[in-house]
């Protein structure tokens, strides 16, 4: 008998929810608890900690347990196995121990409550739940070790400065610091250690801190990632001398721990009075409750209620729920056993936190400093901060504690800097419109709508990888920073970068904006109120002439043998013609000899006509003759075959007469009388300083303009002037002609020279500048700001080599090629209509006479 659809279906759920989740619900079984309390343990503790246990967790659950029961067993073997029955377990054992039973409870699926000894690295956080006996004043070791485990110190190397009387009465804290473990995915830390002398005082104490910390100070410009750790009651000292080597930019993280035994005794903010936006400091203050019982039965105590008052909890939520709905509802939503483990270590972490007094005796609270764009946020600007005030850059946030009961309790990381950046705060970015580096399209209201461009490309991208938005400040290009007269009615074509506009150079003073996106030429430093970011262009200079005229091929049949060869030429037909008739005319046997080549004018037409493969109608018999004749011949397959594939490259490939590649070479060039240079211009200026002849020759004479008008493209397209100008300047100038005229009639030079670098401009007292220029350099080596350049900068495609070669591919003979073979013809016409006029005369003047006379004297 076959079962419906649906019944068969409803029966394999069950099936599969039953073998999916075998773990009893805490409404049919009690829940069931192991404690194992090691024997060694109990003996080095000297107190029989078994016994206490269970009068402890006895009366625990008899007083708290309203509904349901938990099943309890005790152990004092720490090496047993527990079976998947047990729910949970609760041991007391050393460090080694400890570990070896969770990683034994994983195998079966408890959860493990562990109580141990201090300087023990944390179990998983999610998946167990650890309390070291720290004992007052012995908590680094176990604090260095949670902020490894739980990835507070995400560091690789550390630099340690710590008093000699920490180290003395913390025996296990530089063990702690190196410590790695590839089980518990701990990183080993490179290690550092500088133990400072705390009996040192005045000078002397200062003199050794700052022989101590200049080893790490950055040399010139070139700040290294480096982390400190700092445990030591001169805190103040460290950071007044750090701060003064530069020690505190954006890529050193600071960790101090302060020793005071009251946290009201310390304000970061005084602390830090005298530092810069843009550092990485963090405080660990001590915030243990100097009234707590830090012992042994207490912690069990605490432990015990968490686990009871837990369990109550879920058992009274498993009531409720399932008083609402079906025992087939509740089967299929009940929670497995793994889910019960996460919900009970939520719950007991909760309890302890609020209610905990005993086991977390020694308290740590963790600030970490803000500071990242604080001149920029919220686009307030800042004032600088006085001695008398509290640091304005520096915002100080409380992001958690460290207790040996939970460890490390953040809600924020411990440097937010070194991961979020400027955690997408609104920087003020200025700039002004100067294609193609800037270009802002403004709607009717003249707001900014649209931006583009490679620098405000490389604004995007920096903003998208430093995390903050921007807002832009147009500065309006006034005439009077450039120095134009009021009669310029055309703008030049190209861009320039040399002179910045006053109102940028105001704006960037006192760190009020956070860059200048403007493509600004690198040029000395010297009482400038702002800095050069890293290079993102390098422009050079080259000049602009016209084209050199292609060579007239007029002569062009001429052009494939040189004068010489065409002499030779001419030589060995007037000796080859001679020798053949000669030979010919010496012939021992007159049946050997030919009558058509009997004459000298014969035998000339037969070499000549053999010359132009035509062949000829008589063949000498004698071998003399032949060997004259076969070898002439070859002599004509030479040279014909010669001359045909030279004619055909001369034909292909135009001459050009010689132009001016080098500016050396413009004084050869009496035909060139003027030299134009753009008005402000780096290169101007770099030619005060150089020493190059040719350079210097050509600022003398050379005409500075301003505008469109005084730029006369007209002179340098008849050929009478040169200017100099970036080679992108005049590539736009030559693709505008070009688009215009539809063929080019410019040159550039192949010379480049005065390479001007270009770049962006921070506030010279900018603490980003190195965190920019390394922003640059990876955009710069994964291609990106070589791609903006090749988008937005003009081009030479029409008029480049790569495109002559097109148009000569594809190039078809006209009648300029021409003109050379029609010229060859009516050369040959006019030769002969000549030789015919003198055949006419040679036959009137003397045949006829002859003929006359001949009849005369014969009547």
């Amino acid at each position: 008998m076959r079962l419906p659809l649906f019944l068969a279906l409803w029966i394999a759920r069950q099936f599969s929810t039953i073998s999916a989740n075998d773990f009893s619900s805490f409404l049919s079984a009690n829940a069931s608890l192991a404690v194992v309390v090691d024997h060694d343990y109990m003996h080095k503790r000297g107190q029989n900690i078994i016994a206490h246990f269970e009068k402890i967790l006895s009366d625990t659950i008899r007083e708290n347990m309203k509904n349901g029961g938990i099943n309890v067993r005790y152990f004092t073997w720490n090496a047993v196995r527990l079976k998947k029955d047990f729910l949970a377990a609760i041991t007391v054992t050393d460090c080694e121990n400890t570990w070896n039973f969770y990683k034994s409870t994983q195998e079966t699926s408890v959860l493990l409550i562990a109580i141990t000894d201090s300087d023990c690295p944390r179990l998983p956080i999610n998946r167990a739940l650890m309390i070291p006996m720290v004992d007052h004043g012995d908590e680094f070791p176990q604090i260095i070790l949670d902020a490894k485990v739980q990835q507070i110190l995400k560091w690789k190397t550390a630099v340690v400065f710590l008093d000699q009387s920490i180290l003395d009465s913390n025996s296990m804290l530089v063990k702690s610091i190196v410590h790695e473990s590839t089980t518990n995915h701990i990183a080993p830390i490179s290690l550092i250690l500088y133990k400072i002398d705390d009996s040192l005082r005045g000078q002397k104490k200062r003199s050794a801190l700052r022989q101590a910390l200049a080893q790490f100070a950055p040399f010139k410009h070139e700040l290294q990632h480096q982390q400190f750790l700092v445990l030591s009651q001169f805190y103040e000292e460290i950071i007044e001398i750090a701060e003064s080597l530069n020690m505190f930019h954006v890529n050193n993280q600071w960790m101090f721990f302060v020793l005071e035994e009251l946290q009201r005794d310390f304000d970061a903010n005084t602390i830090t009075i005298n530092l810069d936006e843009g550092a990485n400091i963090a405080f660990a203050l001590n915030a243990t409750s100097p009234d707590c019982m830090d012992t042994l039965n207490c912690t069990i105590t605490e432990i015990s209620m968490a686990f009871v008052t837990s369990i109550s909890r879920m058992i009274l939520e498993e009531q409720s729920i399932y008083g609402e709905i079906s025992d087939e509802e509740w089967e299929s939503i009940r929670s497995t056993k793994q889910e019960k483990q996460d919900e009970i270590l939520t719950y007991m972490k909760d309890y302890l936190k609020n209610n905990s007094r005993c086991a977390s005796c020694a308290k740590w609270s963790v600030e970490t400093a803000v500071t990242w764009g604080k001149s920029q946020e919220n686009r307030k600007f800042r004032s600088a901060p006085t001695r008398d005030a509290k640091n304005r850059n520096f915002e100080f946030v409380k992001i958690g504690y460290w207790s040996p009961l939970l460890g490390f309790v953040c809600q924020e990381l411990m440097f937010p800097h070194i991961e979020h950046h400027f955690r997408n705060i609104t920087m003020d970015i200025v700039t002004v419109h100067n294609p193609p580096w800037q270009i802002l399209t403004k709607d009717s209201r003249g707001v900014i709508v649209e931006h583009k461009g490679i620098v405000m490309e490389i604004l995007k991208e920096l903003s998208r990888a430093l995390n903050f938005t921007y807002y832009l400040h147009e500065v309006k290009e006034d005439e009077f920073d450039y120095n134009l007269s009021s009669n310029e009615s055309e703008e030049l074509v190209g861009s320039m970068t040399f002179r910045i506009p006053y109102k940028v150079v105001e704006l960037m003073q006192g760190n009020r904006f956070f860059l200048a996106a403007v493509a600004a030429t690198v040029d000395e430093l010297q009482n400038k109120p702002f800095n050069y970011t890293q290079p993102i262009s390098v422009q050079k200079y080259s000049f602009i002439t016209r084209q050199p005229d292609e060579v007239s091929r007029i002569y062009l049949f001429t052009a494939p043998f040189t004068l010489e060869t065409w002499g030779c030429l001419m030589g060995i037909i007037l000796v080859t013609a001679p020798v053949l008739y000669v030979i010919n005319r010496l012939l021992p046997l007159h049946e050997l000899k030919i009558s058509g080549l009997s004459t000298m004018k014969n035998c000339f037409w037969y070499v000549y006509g053999a010359l132009l493969q035509q062949g000829g109608m008589y063949l000498p018999k004698a071998d003399s003759g032949r060997l004259v004749v076969g070898f002439w011949w070859i002599v004509v397959i030479v040279l014909v075959t010669t001359y045909c594939g030279n004619l055909v490259a001369f034909l292909t490939f135009p001459k050009f007469q010689p132009g001016v590649d080098f500016l050396g070479q413009l004084s050869h060039h009496k035909e060139i009388s003027q030299y134009g240079l753009r008005n402000g211009t780096f290169f101007e200026k770099y030619t005060q300083s150089t020493t190059r002849k040719d350079f210097m020759d050509y600022m003398e004479r050379a005409v500075i303009y301003s505008n469109g008008n005084a730029e006369d493209i007209a002179a340098v397209k008849s050929g009478r002037r040169v200017n100099i100008d970036w080679r992108i300047n005049l590539q736009l100038i030559v693709q505008q002609h070009f688009e215009h005229d539809k063929e080019c009639k410019f040159a550039l030079g192949k010379e480049d020279f005065v390479d001007e670098q270009i770049a962006l401009i921070v506030p010279s007292d900018s603490a980003y500048l190195n965190l920019i220029n390394h922003h640059i350099d990876r955009l710069f080596r994964m291609g990106f700001i070589e791609r903006w350049h090749q988008t937005n900068l003009p081009s030479m495609d029409k008029c480049s080599g790569r495109s002559l070669m097109r148009q000569i591919t594809n190039h078809k003979v006209n009648l300029e090629d021409m003109q050379g073979c029609f010229l060859v013809l009516i050369f040959g016409f006019s030769t002969a209509v000549f030789v015919a006029c003198i055949e006419f005369w040679y036959f009137r003047l003397y045949v006829q006479s002859n003929q006359r006379k001949r009849s005369v004297f014969a009547n």
